[in-house]
């Protein structure tokens, strides 16, 4: 059988299990869905969209056995590669119509739902019961999905007390490779409920920020609680960075905020910042009172080197979650890169001052390029993030003008701009080379972030056995941990 039959023969194939309307083979759509925000690679030969979970599996057995890779794609804001083919014979898995919420168990506080599923739709649906996911999701969960966002880590909302959504997962149902499929946590046990992440060993935490480099998950269950009725917010700002880093990690360390996010411009050396940093946080409780002790609190801390300002920022992103980013270009229309690394609370100041000598040894092309530089500094339960973020005109793709479904603001990009785009690719590489050196560590790694080459020699081949094991073609999203 020539690759020409082969491909005919598995193109009917799926076409048999998900129909032909959902089996997709145009040219501009393979290769939209098979890029990200940040790099492009072959296009994926179909892009396939099961509608339901029986279906999803079906089609990975069909598409490994024709010898071709799977490739998981969620909601599609990834920036390090993590879902974007290495080679011509993939397959592109669009999971968004597997978004079902197969269970809200008000008693046992669980939720349960399918991983093409949105956090805004969670939200939505568990709000009017006055629950939530203890971690309810990224800032980009009305287009984030349970699936992506577990395979590549993310947080936001809830992040500085409760973690990242993995931190209150609770069960996996996953497809494999072969097109098994299998449970973790209770939910793996026979009749049983997916109440408790641990039954034995973790073997949910082995499909988390794996990068669908393990299987491709179907559904998620999380931990669920009852929303605080106290809430306050407060903003900060400071006259260095510094300051408000060390005020950020001390605040942390005290437990008192659900969110705390610094955020500031960076300028090189002897230039003048467009604007102080400042830290925006949210404190909860069981009452406004106790929400209102955990600000005074929180505010103790931050005027010490600060200056408190109307909070004006929480409270609307509060107020609108997952409904406040419109789109993946910024406001003035310029192209947006992130390359975050997280180091211990001891270590954020080093690491900033570090990023911004990266910075100040490009400062001159920066602004000969018109680039504009900030870094958002997160502090959250499992550590610190230091994320430059660079904004840059250059044509935007499709993708970026749809990534979000909002209205993106007219770009001023009409133009090709390559050599800022390239600056942008060096700076991204010298800064995921000094995170490396400091031993920082990072979500959505995909195939971006130094992630099997990082570890031990013992770490490292357990790593790789565990993908044998696994995925004994290498066929699950090859690349993906750099595996």
């Amino acid at each position: 059988m020539n690759n020409l039959d082969l491909d005919a023969a598995l193109k009917g194939a799926l076409q048999a299990i998900v129909g032909a309307d959902h089996v997709n083979t145009d040219q501009a759509a393979r290769a939209y869905y098979s890029e990200d925000l940040f790099f492009q690679g072959p296009a994926a030969a179909a892009v396939i969209a099961p509608g339901s979970r029986e279906k999803l599996a079906s089609c990975v057995a069909v598409i490994t056995s024709h010898g071709f890779a799977v490739v998981p794609r969620g909601g599609g804001l990834s920036y390090t590669g993590g879902y974007v083919p290495q080679s011509e014979n993939s397959i592109l898995i669009d999971t968004r119509r597997l978004d079902e919420i197969v269970e809200i168990n008000q008693d046992d506080l669980y939720v349960t739902a399918e991983c093409g599923c949105t956090f805004a739709a969670l939200h939505a649906a568990l709000t009017p019961l006055g629950l939530r996911i203890e971690s309810f999701g990224p800032a980009s969960g009305r287009v984030s999905t349970v699936g992506g966002s577990l395979s590549q880590n993310s947080l936001f909302f809830g992040g500085s007390k409760k973690g990242s959504v993995a931190d209150v997962l609770l069960s996996l149902e996953v497809v494999l490779a072969s097109g098994e499929v299998i449970n973790t946590g209770t939910g793996a046990i026979d009749g049983g409920t997916p109440f408790s992440r641990y039954f034995g060993p973790d073997m949910s935490g082995l499909f988390v920020g794996d990068g669908g480099a393990f299987g491709v998950k179907l559904t998620a269950t999380f931990r669920l609680e009852h929303i605080p009725a106290g809430i306050a917010f407060g903003s900060f700002t400071f006259s260095e960075y510094e300051s408000m880093i060390a005020a950020e990690t001390e605040i942390l360390r005290l437990g008192v905020a659900s969110e705390i996010l610094g955020l500031g411009p960076w300028s090189p050396k002897g230039g003048t910042p467009s604007a102080p940093p400042t830290l925006h946080a949210v404190t909860e409780g069981l009452d406004q009172a106790a929400a209102d002790s955990k600000m005074a609190a929180l505010r103790a801390i931050a005027t010490r080197d600060g200056e408190e300002i109307e909070a004006t920022i929480p409270a609307f992103i509060r107020a609108n979650p997952f409904g406040f980013m419109q789109s993946l270009l910024d406001e003035e229309g310029r192209l947006q890169s992130w390359t975050h690394g997280i180091v211990p609370y001891s270590r954020a100041v080093e690491t900033y001052r570090k990023v911004c000598g990266v910075l100040e040894a490009a400062a001159v092309q920066i602004e000969k390029l018109g680039i504009k530089a900030s870094i958002s500094a997160l502090a959250v339960r499992n550590g610190f993030f230091v994320e430059p973020v660079l904004a840059w005109y250059d044509t935007p793709r499709e993708i970026h003008l749809r990534g979000l479904g909002g209205d993106a603001p007219a770009s001023r990009g009409d133009k090709a701009n390559p050599e800022a785009t390239k600056l942008i690719e060096k700076l991204r590489e010298q800064f995921r080379d000094l995170y490396h050196e400091l031993k920082a560590t990072h979500f959505q790694i995909g195939k971006f972030y130094n992630h099997h080459d990082a570890l031990d020699a013992g770490s490292s081949a357990f790593l790789s056995a565990i993908k044998k094991t696994l995925d004994p073609k290498g066929l699950m999203n090859p690349g993906a941990l750099g595996l």
